[in-house]
């Protein structure tokens, strides 16, 4: 993992620079222990450069901008989440929770599998779909909240963490929300 993560930076560097290849692809290698216990395939991790670079861009219609550079050691973070949701969206797509921050608010990784395309083979792999700093806390506080039927794994100590220095007050009732997420995340179990 680390040779894969330091790549990763390595090219992200000239992602940064302007000189990475266009339509470059990152490799983030294959989920770990952890990923594939929240039910992610065994399949290999990839980014396309332009897509993040889009997601990144403060003109982007959905305006999480960050800088490239908050997103260093992503196949490190996403290896190593807070927690792993299934999507809402019934589409098999799984939401990662990870500990890079963009002005303290958590980046997701949202990851789906697809078949490559463009004369890159039909085989399936893990893609990175999404990633952006989520700054609706709200949202990430119903996901937490759905308990078993959305979360898939979650990393205790990280989670209680993220979720007691979150500014759950924004939420109506929040330290009665707070408290219940709490109880969700102390009674979660993952899946071996």
């Amino acid at each position: 993992m680390e040779n894969i993560n330091s790549k990763f930076n390595e090219e992200l560097q000239q992602q940064i620079d302007g000189t990475l290849p266009k339509g470059h692809v990152y490799s983030l290698g294959y989920p770990g222990e952890n990923l594939l216990s929240a039910g992610l395939s065994n399949l290999p991790i990839e980014l396309n450069s332009e897509r993040m670079a889009n997601k990144a861009n403060p003109n982007y219609r959905r305006k999480h901008p960050f800088d490239l550079s908050e997103v260093k050691d992503l196949p490190n973070a996403i290896n190593n989440p807070i927690a792993v949701f299934n999507s809402t969206k019934n589409d098999g797509a799984k939401i990662i929770l990870t500990s890079l921050q963009h002005n303290g608010n958590n980046f997701v990784i949202v990851m789906k599998i697809q078949k490559k395309g463009r004369g890159r083979g039909n085989k399936e792999i893990n893609d990175i779909r999404s990633i952006y700093p989520k700054d609706n806390i709200t949202d990430l506080m119903h996901l937490f909240k759905s308990g078993n039927r959305l979360i898939t794994w979650l990393d205790k100590e990280k989670a209680l963490n993220f979720v007691s220095v979150q500014s759950t007050n924004l939420i109506g009732n929040g330290n009665k929300i707070q408290g219940s997420i709490i109880n969700i995340v102390n009674n979660f179990e993952n899946v071996k």
